[in-house]
């Protein structure tokens, strides 16, 4: 990314959370890390990615059950990495589907 383009993100984020628009940031910003976190084959098998601000609660929805049994055992790396990439602690819990 450029720099004139990493200002320009900066500026506009600035200006929606200015705004309120937070939540919807936010939102946006943890469904987009889930999908950079676990990496395109994951994403293939996810039907739906949703976070609620409100719990902060990650919900996905996978379409294999072997991927589901995975995914359990590493739900709090998951969260880790994904809190991490985002910059803050939005993601509490992730409920699979």
């Amino acid at each position: 990314m450029k720099e004139n383009e990493h200002v320009i993100k900066d500026l506009v984020e600035v200006a929606l959370r200015r705004m309120n628009f937070d939540s919807s940031i936010t939102k946006t910003q943890v469904e987009n890390a889930y999908r950079q976190v676990v990496g395109p084959f994951i994403v293939k098998l996810t039907w739906s990615v949703r976070y609620d601000v409100r719990t902060k609660t990650l919900k996905v929805s996978v379409a294999s059950p072997a991927l589901k049994r995975e995914l359990s055992f590493k739900l709090t790396d998951l969260a880790s990495a994904i809190n991490e990439h985002v910059g803050s602690q939005a993601v509490q819990q992730i409920v699979l589907l």
